[in-house]
């Protein structure tokens, strides 16, 4: 049906009602909802909310879901990509995304500094939003998500309570903004995402390599400390992370 833009509709009410209460939908409130459908699960937030945006690409669908929620005068109801719309304004994000954008999408909710995110996402890619340090499922994402936020598992969803049925199985994801931790600066952001294209190389390594191509002469040992310089990239907390990728962007502009 809608398999090829990736979206596959959750029929399980009660999950619905659930991933509502997960977002603790208040009158204060403006949620995005992304990949809306026919708009069960907008009804729901718009039922608790001061406003929804919805936002869905399939324009069959969007009038499904215009038809459905032409009672709720705070739903503001949008027809196109989000990753194009970029709505701006929402403070929390409650959604069954089209699977494919997971990635690109987490990226820029988090860069929205949303507070509270809760996301119907592929069990496996669910599993690398929370990965820990240490662990084969420790990306990038895994980084952005530990460190602005408190991320968790809070159920598994099976395949067969989607329509279409999707190849693989789903959990829903909360995602809870941390206090008092500023946005990260794009420079370091990309320096970061550079460390994970070698995440199974010693620091010490890769470090080297860049300093040599900037001209540093400089002892990034005595800088970074020889433990932190003998970890692997994936072994690296995110604020480790954060740290390793300031204090060298730092020396390169000396």
């Amino acid at each position: 049906m809608r398999r090829r833009l990736g979206q596959h509709f959750l029929i399980d009410e009660k999950i619905l009602d659930r991933m509502v209460r997960y977002g603790e939908i208040t009158r204060d409130d403006v949620v995005l909802d992304v990949g809306a459908g026919r708009g069960e699960l907008t009804a729901r937030l718009a039922e608790k909310a001061g406003k929804v945006i919805a936002v869905e690409l399939d324009q069959e669908l969007a009038e499904e879901a215009r038809r459905r929620l032409k009672d709720y005068d705070n739903v503001e109801l949008l027809v196109g990509d989000v990753l194009k719309l970029k709505p701006t304004g929402f403070n929390k994000v409650v959604s069954n995304p089209p699977y494919n954008i997971s990635t690109r999408l987490l990226e820029w909710l988090i860069e929205e500094d949303a507070e509270r995110i809760v996301l119907t996402l592929q069990r496996e890619f669910a599993s690398k939003l929370v990965a820990k340090p240490g662990s084969t499922k420790y990306l990038y994402i895994s980084f952005l998500s530990n460190l602005l936020y408190e991320s968790s598992v809070v159920e598994f969803i099976p395949r067969n309570l989607f329509r279409p049925m999707p190849k693989v199985d789903s959990a829903i994801v909360l995602m809870r903004r941390r206090e008092g931790v500023r946005k990260l600066d794009e420079d370091v952001k990309r320096f970061v995402k550079f460390l994970f294209t070698r995440r199974r190389q010693m620091l010490r390594r890769i470090l080297r390599d860049l300093a040599k191509e900037e001209e540093l002469a400089v002892d990034l040992t005595e800088v970074l400390g020889d433990e932190l310089m003998s970890k692997r990239v994936y072994q690296l907390t995110p604020s480790q992370l954060l740290s390793v990728s300031e204090k060298f962007l730092e020396l390169k502009t000396k």
